[in-house]
Formats: C-alpha cells, sequence, structure tokens
C-alpha cells in the first residue's frame, strides 16, 4: 500500500489521499476517479477474455470428425466381421465333420458288434460272459453317442477375435486350421530392448543406429509368438547408401552372449541380397528371388510370423514381392520374437501403426 510522510494512505495512480479505496483484487489504493478507470481497466480486460472465449468456442463449433480416421474404423470393422464369419463357417465345417466321423465309427463298431453277436447265435457258440461283454460295449458305444464334444472358447490375450476349440475325449482340436492361413492377425508390436549401437524413439516404434559403420544395433520386439500368423509393417525411414537391415526372428531361448544374426537361433533377411537360416549365409539372388537392392528409404516391408507353418516372411509392398523361410523348431524354438539388427550410421526402421 501507499502512505505519505504522514502516513496517510495515496492512490498509486495520482498519490492524492482523499476518497481512497482499496481493491480487494490487487490490494492497491485509489482515489475516487481512479477507482473508475481502474474499474473499467478491468472492464476491458474481462471483455478481451470474454471475447477470447466466444473466439475459441467457435473454434470448437467448426470441428469436424476427421472422416478419414471413421473411414478406417469402418474398413476394420468390415474386415472383422469377414474374419468373424469365416472363422465361424469353417468351425461349422469342422465340427460337421467331427461329428460325422465319430457317427461313422460308432456306427462301424456297432456293426461289426452285431455281426460277431449274429455269427455265434448261428453257432451257438456264446455264454453269460460274452452277453454281458456286449452289453457293455453297447452301453459303451450309447455314451458315446449321447455326450457331443465339448466347445470351448480359448482365450488368445494378443488376438482380438478368441479361437474356437472343440475337445473331443482326450484330444483337442483347435477350429480353424484350415483357415489359419488366411486369417492374418496385425501385430501391435513394439520394439523394447536394444543392444550395441542402436536406440529406440517415437513411443517405441522407430529404431535408429546411433554407432560408426560395421557397428551392429541388436533390437528385439516386445511381443512373442507361438501359434497363429502375425504380421508387422514397417516403412525404411532412412537408408544410407543402400538397404543394410536385418528383419527376421529369433527364438527367445537366445542368451545376449551368443547374439548375431547368424547365429542357430536365428533366421531373416540382411542386406546385400543375404539369407540367413540357422547360421547359414545363402546370398544367390538369382535362386532365391530376393535382391535386396530394390529397397529405397520409405518403403513399406511386411514380416509375417505363420507360427503353424513353421515360417516367416518377407514383403516388400512396392514390388509385391513375397518371400518365404521355414524355421527349424528345434535350433529357433517358440516363442519367436522380432529381430532387427541395424549396421550403418543413422539407419532407421519405424513399426508402423495398425488400425
Amino acid at each position: 500500500m501507499s502512505a505519505n510522510v504522514n502516513g496517510k494512505r495515496q492512490c498509486v495512480t495520482c498519490n492524492k489521499s482523499s476518497g481512497i479505496l482499496i481493491c480487494d483484487g490487487c490490494q492497491q489504493l485509489f482515489c475516487s476517479k481512479h477507482t473508475i478507470e481502474h474499474r473499467q481497466k478491468l472492464a476491458n480486460q474481462l471483455d478481451e477474455v470474454m471475447q477470447d472465449y466466444d473466439l475459441f468456442q467457435q473454434e470448437l463449433d467448426k470441428l469436424r470428425l476427421n472422416n478419414s480416421l471413421l473411414k478406417k474404423i469402418d474398413k476394420w470393422e468390415e474386415e472383422s466381421i469377414t474374419k468373424i464369419q469365416v472363422a465361424a463357417e469353417v468351425a461349422r465345417a469342422d465340427l460337421m465333420e467331427i461329428l460325422t466321423n465319430s457317427k461313422q465309427r460308432i456306427f462301424k463298431t456297432c456293426h461289426d458288434i452285431a455281426l460277431n453277436v449274429q455269427s455265434s447265435r448261428e453257432a451257438d457258440d456264446f455264454c453269460e460272459s460274452d452277453i454281458k461283454e456286449w452289453m457293455k460295449k453297447l452301453d459303451e458305444l450309447k455314451t458315446q453317442y449321447t455326450t457331443p464334444p465339448t466347445i470351448k472358447l480359448t482365450e488368445n490375450k494378443y488376438s482380438v477375435i478368441p479361437l474356437i476349440m472343440i475337445k473331443t475325449n482326450n484330444s483337442t482340436k483347435t477350429m480353424l486350421r484350415r483357415s489359419r492361413s488366411s486369417l492374418l492377425c496385425i501385430a501391435q508390436e513394439r520394439f523394447s530392448q536394444v543392444f550395441g549401437t542402436a536406440i529406440i524413439e517415437d513411443e517405441d516404434l522407430l529404431a535408429r543406429h546411433i554407432g560408426c559403420r560395421g557397428e551392429y544395433g541388436f533390437v528385439f520386439g516386445e511381443r512373442q509368438y507361438s501359434t497363429g500368423r502375425h504380421m508387422i509393417r514397417f516403412m525404411i525411414e532412412f537408408n544410407r547408401l543402400f538397404f543394410d537391415t536385418y528383419l527376421g526372428c529369433v527364438s527367445s531361448k537366445l542368451k545376449n552372449s551368443t547374439m548375431n544374426y547368424n547365429s542357430s537361433f536365428v533366421a531373416g533377411w540382411f542386406g546385400c541380397n543375404e539369407i540367413y537360416q540357422h547360421g547359414i549365409c545363402e546370398a544367390n539372388d538369382n535362386e532365391t528371388g530376393y535382391d535386396s537392392s530394390e529397397i529405397r528409404t520409405k518403403d513399406i516391408l511386411c514380416l509375417t510370423f505363420d507360427c503353424d507353418k513353421h515360417q516367416i516372411e518377407f514383403t516388400h509392398e512396392s514390388t509385391n514381392k513375397t518371400h518365404i523361410l521355414s524355421v527349424n523348431l528345434e535350433k529357433a524354438p517358440f516363442p519367436w520374437q522380432l529381430f532387427v539388427v541395424l549396421s550403418r550410421p543413422d539407419d532407421r526402421i519405424k513399426i508402423l501403426d495398425n488400425i
């Protein structure tokens, strides 16, 4: 507060001590004249705030939903429904196959027993124990006929659509076996572990080489794969001179001390047309058809883990070429992980978010 030598309170604007009022907001003193001016200034500031609010509200009114994202959601919905319908059809067909086979097996067993009974009756060659045995077998057949297979839904935490499984006696039959190759799961993958000269960025979607030429950065995926068919899409964010990045799978059994792209636990594709399969390198593009020189910066690559067929697939979307590499489970046992190796300074590869 302002005060003169006599201890009187003064207006902060004109230093007059008559008609002094205090503002509750700023705790400053004003004379009657400057109190009015101060209030007017506050009113002007409030008008500016209200105007800003009005402008912001107008912007909100203009805001529209992102139509392209809605279309992606619609497309995802349609594709998901189609996959469910295909899965249901295959499940029905498999169930009918099981029931038909069960019925035929029971019918054949019943027919064989009936022939045996008839033969024994005609030969008058039977006794009490034979009758008991035939009655026992008949009861077993009736039980098999009246006891339907048990159908259970098993939840896969990495799959949006759970698989239907049918249990028959002591065996378990996984439905969709005929359609697994067509039911492709888009993996929600992230990079998780890094060894050597690489770092991960951009919410664990981007891997970047930070060392010198010839120094390797080993990058592992977060997910583990043991069943089903899973695809991961990548963009080559940057290649120095030419594509020289390794893409493949590695068994989670691999120890850090033996980490390398030519390990027996590893299978995949590298630059210079090199294909590595459990420690063996093949670089003859005339035989394999794999030409890494076709891959450029900003190209899209797809890596598919087909666990059911024990193989991985490498697709270059620009050329629409797909290469398949079988994986020996004795050398690279489940579960598998994504394995990326960067070898050139500032080379970058990014996992594409799949909506």
